[in-house]
């Protein structure tokens, strides 16, 4: 994203650093996408070396260099690549490392689970009472559609993630002991064996539908060859 947003915003007009990061401090922006400060010069670096943007001169600011930097035609078709690849990318991730809690459980202790939990509860609670100090001053009925979507999405985010965590720290007991089947999983789990009985389980079925087979070429010859059909392409498929 901060690859994207310099390039957008140097597409308006050539300009340093320390502006694009400003205005991303200034406009929220920077709290919307999570970006670092010191992620917009490293970007910069890297879109120079890549021939993206281009220094277009330097100026002096006191005993400082600025350097201003100036989008290329390349860079231009970067940005259209890089903000079609940004709409297409979801707006939350689906999916996370703490829904296979057993790993994170069996790995910490009881005292450690208990400490960290407390700890990212009430940054969360922090976050939440952030955003919506921010949605009553940015997100009235003044605000489109989008803008009143996007202030609920995040806090409705924070409120579901401040449930879990509490769930998990209430009945964190329960969850300890849930924790040790996986652990009891791993240590019986062969995958040389798994795949062996995989093999056994396919004869089985294969033998299965050679029985039924032979009882419908009995009873009805047509069926029976739209079986046999239907074997033979499962079979191939298999190959």
């Amino acid at each position: 994203m901060i690859r994207a947003l310099i390039l957008y915003y140097l597409n308006i007009k050539p300009t340093h650093g320390y502006e694009i990061q400003r205005f991303l401090q200034l406009t929220g922006t920077d709290q919307w996408t999570k970006i670092q400060s010191g992620s917009i010069y490293y970007a910069l670096t890297k879109l120079e070396k890549e021939e993206n943007i281009i220094v277009e001169r330097e100026e002096r600011t006191g005993s400082r260099i600025r350097k201003i930097y100036k989008i290329t035609e390349k860079g231009k078709k970067t940005l259209i690549e890089e903000m079609a690849h940004e709409l297409m990318e979801p707006i939350c991730n689906v999916g996370s490392m703490k829904f296979i809690t057993s790993p994170i459980i069996d790995s910490l202790s009881k005292e450690q689970m208990k400490s960290l939990l407390d700890q990212h509860i009430e940054q969360l609670n922090e976050q939440l009472t952030y955003w919506e100090q921010w949605q009553s001053a940015k997100a009235g009925d003044q605000a489109t559609r989008l803008t009143q979507l996007s202030f609920q999405m995040t806090i409705d985010s924070l409120k579901n993630q401040i449930l879990w965590h509490e769930e998990l720290r209430e009945h964190l007991d329960q969850y300890i002991e849930e924790s040790k089947i996986m652990a009891e999983t791993i240590k019986m789990f062969n995958a040389d064996q798994f795949e062996s009985e995989k093999r056994a389980d396919e004869k089985t079925q294969n033998l299965a539908y050679a029985e039924e087979l032979l009882e419908k070429m009995k009873n009805d010859p047509k069926k029976a060859m739209e079986s046999l059909n239907t074997i033979i392409k499962e079979l191939k498929k298999k190959e």
